[in-house]
């Protein structure tokens, strides 16, 4: 009776304990989390015009063909393909005026990402990032950068400045090409480095970008 006993204790004690990690699953992926019906704003079917609240910057917010294909590659060849990568950037800046402690942050950060994954397509956490993503000199979202730098919108970027500006997200004070040109090249031409390592260009393109002046 005694072994049946102790069995029977066990099997509660496991029943409760799964029981218990279960809730604590649901409730870490899916609990204190914002609404993203904001962040899909960043992913619009045509252009728009956004306040990012993390900035007092107008964001001109535009969609994924809107990027141009240079600078989608420039992007993917600097930053990598990683939707994680993406969805925890993205995620980082939802809670940019929050007031948590520092641990409780990551983990809202980190709970936001695995829902970003879930909800948004790869191209659409790309356009997301773009959009809210900081270029230096207050300037928020690729298409600001864009006619910051280049006087043109993101879509008519070519070789070189799509690798100027996708370069600049990583340090835009370190990377900038109006107070450290030298340094915004090496950055750039590596962008086109890797944008050549990956398919995304011809040798010729490549050899034709790094000879191209950064601004």
């Amino acid at each position: 009776m005694k072994i049946v006993f102790r069995a029977t204790v066990a099997m509660f004690a496991l029943a409760t304990l799964v029981l218990g990690l279960s809730l604590s699953w649901l409730y870490f992926y899916s609990g204190d989390l914002p609404d993203f019906a904001a962040v899909a704003s960043f992913a619009p079917d045509s252009t728009a015009t956004a306040v990012d609240r993390c900035s007092t910057s107008s964001v001109r917010v535009i969609s994924y063909d809107y990027l141009g294909r240079d600078l989608q590659n420039a992007t993917r060849a600097a930053e990598g393909d990683s939707v994680e990568v993406f969805a925890v950037q993205i995620s980082r800046g939802l809670f940019c005026g929050s007031h948590t402690k520092e641990l409780e942050r990551h983990l809202l950060e980190y709970k936001a990402s695995v829902q970003l994954r879930r909800k948004f397509t790869f191209e659409q956490l790309l356009t997301i990032y773009l959009n809210q993503a900081y270029f230096g000199h207050d300037l928020v979202g690729a298409e600001n950068a864009s006619l910051h730098y280049y006087g043109k919108h993101a879509s008519e970027l070519d070789i070189p400045q799509a690798a100027m500006v996708a370069g600049l997200i990583r340090a835009p004070s370190i990377y900038s090409p109006e107070t450290h040109p030298d340094r915004a090249k090496l950055r750039r031409d590596a962008v086109v480095g890797a944008m050549l390592a990956r398919g995304a260009i011809t040798a010729e393109e490549a050899k034709a970008a790094v000879q191209a002046s950064v601004r």
